[in-house]
């Protein structure tokens, strides 16, 4: 086992037997001159995962860490348990259905970080591998110039990305500084801990932009696997709840940002407009309400069509 990985790249997964050999793959070809750990945080899966990730730290053993569980945690808890394990000074993500396909992604993003002390985490581009049809789509990232988070340190970066004025980034992609998300987790565990939020990646990305420029290297490192699961399931339901998860994270982040008006009516425009479409098609009301009501609460003003359509929603599904 290496005593001290400069390096631990951080992968979770669950249920994802189809990609996880790739992924690790992707990880051991890795070519640096610095030693790196992978630290395997597998969540309880009911098919070959565990098995599969067995056979690897088995074979790499002085290089792969596996912690598996006894019983199912879900993705935010799996996530900060596996990251309580990392011993790197650096930490590179790395989901369990997404694989790296270039040899010196960490080598590059290592590079920067050491050479630029105000770098908080580097992203890099991606493609994206449509499991379903079999075929590989353009790279993902499409934004021109420098993005505001690559500027500069502080609430804009926030404020930016609520209003859409930012660019887009993968968590597949990244590798940040291990003590100051250890620092943004001590300080806030509740949110990447709470249950109720489906996901990390955005409030990770709002957290470090507060302390540290970004970098981005325009080079596809990355496959993003894009199959069924809770933020692009085929079930209306399942993205229902995803979307009201996310929403949730969102307002938790308002409230503790203190967002200008003008930014939360930005965000609530488009997060509604989706709520409104399934209202309409769905008849899903309660959801409806409850994002109408935390709206309301932030002094968002509903616009005439946002108010009619509301109205609507409430004659058709009383």
């Amino acid at each position: 086992m290496i005593e001290n990985p400069f390096v631990s790249i951080l992968l979770v997964t669950y249920n994802h037997e189809r990609f996880i050999r790739q992924a690790i793959d992707g990880v051991m070809m890795q070519q640096a001159c610095f030693p790196f750990e992978l630290v395997i945080g597998e969540d309880c899966s009911t098919d070959s995962t565990r098995k599969i990730c067995e056979e690897y730290s088995e074979k790499y053993p002085e290089s792969i860490r596996l912690l598996p569980l006894e019983k199912n945690l879900g993705l935010n808890l799996n996530f900060i348990r596996t990251f309580k394990e990392c011993r790197g000074k650096y930490i590179a993500y790395l989901e369990g259905d997404d694989w790296w396909i270039t040899s010196d992604k960490l080598k590059k993003q290592v590079e920067i970080l050491e050479r630029e002390p105000d770098v908080s985490l580097v992203h890099t581009n991606c493609r994206v591998f449509d499991v379903y049809r079999g075929v590989y789509k353009n790279r993902l990232i499409q934004f021109d110039g420098i993005c505001v988070r690559e500027r500069q340190i502080g609430l804009e970066n926030v404020i930016a990305e609520f209003e859409g004025r930012f660019r887009p980034m993968k968590t597949s992609t990244i590798c940040y500084r291990r003590k100051l998300m250890e620092e943004i987790i001590t300080a806030d565990e509740f949110l990447f801990a709470n249950p109720e939020f489906p996901t990390q990646d955005f409030q990770l990305f709002q957290e470090m932009s507060l302390h540290g420029r970004f970098a981005f290297i325009d080079e596809e490192t990355t496959v993003i696997g894009l199959h069924e699961s809770i933020s692009a399931s085929s079930d209306e339901k399942q993205r229902l709840q995803f979307n009201l998860g996310f929403f949730r994270i969102g307002i938790y982040l308002i409230d503790k940002y203190c967002l200008p008006q003008k930014t939360i009516n930005i965000w609530m425009r488009r997060q509604l407009y989706y709520f409104f479409k399934v209202g309409l098609l769905y008849g899903e009301r309660s959801a409806v309400d409850y994002v109408v009501g935390e709206s309301l609460k932030r002094k968002y003003k509903l616009p005439v069509t946002q108010a009619l359509k509301y109205i609507a929603i409430r004659l058709l599904y009383r």
